[in-house]
């Protein structure tokens, strides 16, 4: 009898135990990633947008609304990057959830200083929204998070502020064993597909001299095509770092024509491995550039 009622009472309190569990979702694997590791054993965590997918452009699904409808803490880029992500909000109708705009201690850089129109291609008013792949730019998101798992799970406070400084202290050290092979990199120009790296062209000290696409989100025109080839000529231009879901055939033309090599770039966590941290997201991407330099 004592047996079954040590049974009964673990079964009455395991819906407590998992309950306490913050759930999480977030719009990109990145966004994720943090919250895991300010979160640890406290959070049950989800990303919408695959590592190796668009961020821009993510089909918005039932199932999508369906997870966030039993979240408890929702995790988006902003600054105009996932728009899709406010339709998933909206259509899971619920009213409980914390949401977290990640951008909102992030200094973003590139903020128009006119009206944008049509002409100019997805830009964003607010500033670009790629600010991840800044390192500079992690604690600012980190904060953004541990604000909102802490609104969502106060009781939990200090454990999450214990997570978000330990995890600082791990990445600047690993920061300062990166920033010897940036050195090499200062000034260096290269070209990318798109306008994605200007936070971390900010950390490694590399200079985009320009992109396949004319305006963000604009197909290359032939004469923008044969414009970039002469630059990428004349300047000595040895890298072209283009995101594993462009295509490919353009860049590749202006290498071969020129002699310059076109890297993949991967700007999500998680692309190469499923558990790839910050770091060696950072080094991996840095290493790509350096093995075409040597």
């Amino acid at each position: 009898m004592r047996t079954f009622n040590l049974v009964m009472a673990a079964l009455i309190l395991l819906p407590a135990v998992v309950a306490a569990q913050v759930r999480v979702v977030a719009s990109t694997a990145d966004l994720a990633y943090f919250a895991r590791e300010m979160g640890g054993d406290l959070v049950e965590v989800t990303a919408i947008a695959r590592p190796t997918a668009d961020v821009h452009f993510v089909e918005v699904r039932p199932s999508y609304m369906m997870k966030v409808q039993r979240t408890d803490v929702v995790l988006k880029v902003g600054l105009e990057l996932d728009l899709w992500m406010d339709q998933i909000i909206d259509g899971s109708r619920n009213s409980r959830q914390v949401i977290v705009d990640c951008s909102r201690y992030v200094e973003p850089l590139e903020v128009p200083d006119f009206k944008a129109d049509a002409r100019y291609g997805d830009l964003h008013q607010f500033g670009n929204p790629h600010y991840w792949l800044g390192p500079r730019n992690v604690k600012p998101i980190t904060d953004a998070i541990v604000e909102g798992l802490c609104e969502a799970d106060p009781i939990n406070i200090e454990k999450y502020r214990t997570n978000q400084s330990r995890f600082l202290s791990e990445l600047e050290a690993g920061l300062e064993k990166i920033e010897a092979k940036t050195a090499q990199l200062k000034g260096v120009e290269i070209i990318t597909y798109h306008n994605s790296w200007p936070y971390f062209c900010l950390f490694t000290g590399l200079r985009v001299a320009g992109f396949i696409e004319p305006y963000p989100g604009v197909p290359p025109s032939s004469t923008h095509v044969k414009k970039l080839t002469g630059q990428v000529r004349q300047r000595r231009i040895r890298v072209i770092g283009v995101e594993p879901y462009f295509d490919q055939r353009v860049p590749q033309k202006i290498a071969e024509e020129t002699g310059a090599v076109v890297v993949t770039l991967y700007p999500s966590l998680g692309a190469r491995s499923q558990d790839e941290s910050y770091l060696q997201w950072l080094e991996a991407n840095i290493d790509a550039i350096l093995g075409v330099l040597k």
